[in-house]
């Protein structure tokens, strides 16, 4: 009888898991007209974190139970009992490259966490009018940072808050701009056969606005046709785009747990301020804690569709060492490969 409960009790589970995100993600169709598109600055803030989120569709806000948690929710953060390292690498598309690392303390009253994002999008020739080829006038580049400060507590055995505060600079050649945001979680555990919930909002923060060396012209002659004219110096004006400013509401259930294995099912629905709602979806399933298998799918966006990965989970004296690997469809794009490794001493 009470295997029977609990049969019935995991499929009506997984139903309230799966079928929320697949009925959104029916109704979650790109609106006629005008949308957010391309209004918001610093897109690398986005850039996914982590080989096991990655791997199962970026469905992680319920889940968030190791150092990425302060990339993905931190409110994550202040359930974590030992001091933890992560780091991810990701080649991103057209040789661009993005690297996270990321450490959580634990202290008697909360933990502290300290996070780096850095894309950096290669060097390309500088070509100009009177170079338009490149051939001598040097090369650009081009580098976005990201550094925070998190502080997350538990507030229960089942419910913990935490709140992240970040610098976050993106550079182009000889100009830059610069910003500080915040980001706002929590994490509930239901206490309901592996049922947890988690919210979080990244990203709120002021404008960012380029200036700097490629701004200043000089010698300008404000009317050509006459003789005499001053030709001053002086810095163009750009406008100020605010951040990607994104909510998430993640549900994850454990379908089963024992010594031989664990089923783990997520779902996260985002809403993004530039762009339409979204749905992910993601399963993993383990092998005695040790061996990973992973999947996800992701709903309403432009080219990202399918995410699949796995992982190890190797004890190492005193401290656990994790290796994850996912991989990213883009469509006509290609694909994206991601590697992280997290260290629990």
């Amino acid at each position: 009888m009470m295997m029977k409960k609990n049969f019935v009790f995991s499929m009506v589970a997984m139903i309230g898991v799966c079928l929320p995100a697949l009925s959104l993600a029916q109704f979650a169709t790109p609106t006629e007209g005008f949308n957010n598109n391309g209004t918001r600055v610093a897109q690398f803030l986005k850039m996914a974190v982590g080989g096991r989120a990655s791997a199962m569709g970026e469905s992680y806000a319920a889940i968030a139970n190791d150092a990425s948690a302060l990339f993905w929710n931190p409110g994550g953060v202040g359930n974590l009992k030992n001091l933890e390292v992560h780091l991810t690498h990701m080649d991103y598309l057209l040789d661009i490259t993005f690297d996270y690392a990321g450490l959580v303390v634990p202290l008697s009253s909360g933990n502290l966490g300290f996070s780096a994002a850095v894309l950096n999008a290669g060097e390309a020739r500088r070509t100009t009018i009177e170079d338009p080829d490149g051939e001598i006038s040097g090369t650009w580049s081009a580098t976005s940072v990201a550094l925070g400060l998190t502080y997350s507590r538990a507030l229960s055995d089942r419910f913990s808050v935490g709140v992240t505060g970040k610098y976050i600079r993106e550079g182009l050649f000889n100009s830059s701009a610069s910003a500080v945001a915040i980001d706002i979680g929590s994490l509930y555990d239901t206490g309901i056969k592996g049922i947890r919930i988690g919210m979080a909002m990244t990203n709120f923060g002021g404008k960012m606005s380029l200036s700097g060396r490629d701004f200043t012209v000089r010698d300008v002659d404000v009317a050509p046709t006459l003789e005499g004219n001053n030709t001053p110096s002086g810095n163009l004006s750009v406008d100020e785009w605010p951040l990607p400013l994104n909510f998430r509401v993640g549900l994850s259930y454990e379908v089963f747990k024992n010594e031989s294995g664990t089923l783990l099912l997520a779902s996260d629905f985002v809403h993004p301020t530039d762009a339409d709602e979204r749905v992910n979806l993601g399963a993993e399933y383990s092998l005695s804690n040790k061996i990973y298998v992973r999947g996800g799918y992701k709903f309403n966006y432009d080219e990202e569709s399918f995410t699949a990965g796995g992982g190890l989970n190797l004890p190492i004296t005193t401290y656990n060492l994790m290796i994850d690997y996912a991989f990213q469809e883009f469509g006509i794009l290609g694909e994206t490969h991601r590697f992280s490794l997290g260290f629990r001493l």
